[in-house]
């Protein structure tokens, strides 16, 4: 049986840092807050990671990587059909980790990461258009992608700083119909937008 013990320190010191960032910021946190909160040793912070900037990024890795792991690969008919799994499984993981997101977007450290997060929401959006469309339209792929991928981070920051006041299957049917009134028209596929709004 695998000895889970680290795996148990390390979420102890990624709760530990999630809370304290979001009651007091990130900068004044020394390590010795982290340890305290979690109720653990200096000595064991260092067994794991090299310095609080490290715990951060790897505790927001993991978070991403399971993101990734959750959203199927691009379909042609689900995207003709109007279906976009991946906007809701991204605003109920965003549910689901909802301090850990608002850590994201709180924290200046993180700034590349949270670009990582936009540069991988924009890839997949622009690999289903090429599925689709084999065509770049008036504007190119990469454009329309970066522009989908920006609304829903957008929507997400105003969810999150809203307190979550709508479930994540509306906030996805939203975003599916922002982005398919919006950008359909720019594919010269228009008789697709009420198939898209559904």
């Amino acid at each position: 049986m695998p000895d889970r013990r680290p795996q148990r320190t390390r979420q102890l010191l990624r709760d530990a840092l999630t809370a304290l960032i979001l009651e007091r910021g990130y900068d004044d946190i020394t390590i010795q807050d982290i340890t305290d909160k979690a109720n653990l040793g200096r000595a064991t912070f260092y067994l794991h990671y090299r310095d609080k900037e490290e715990l951060l990024t790897k505790s927001l890795e993991e978070v991403f990587d399971d993101l990734k792991a959750r959203i199927p690969k691009p379909s042609k008919e689900a995207f003709l059909m109007g279906a976009n799994p991946a906007a809701l499984i991204v605003f109920e993981h965003v549910a689901e980790n909802s301090d850990l997101y608002r850590v994201m977007l709180k924290a200046q450290a993180v700034a590349g990461l949270l670009k990582s997060v936009r540069e991988y929401i924009a890839a997949n959006v622009e690999e289903r258009f090429h599925m689709v469309f084999p065509k770049d339209a008036d504007i190119p792929y990469t454009l329309l992608s970066n522009y989908c991928a920006g609304v829903v981070i957008t929507l997400a920051t105003w969810w999150l700083e809203n307190d979550m006041p709508h479930p994540p299957e509306e906030m996805a049917h939203t975003y599916n119909r922002l982005i398919a009134t919006g950008i359909i028209g720019f594919l010269n596929e228009k008789d697709l937008i009420s198939q898209l709004s559904k």
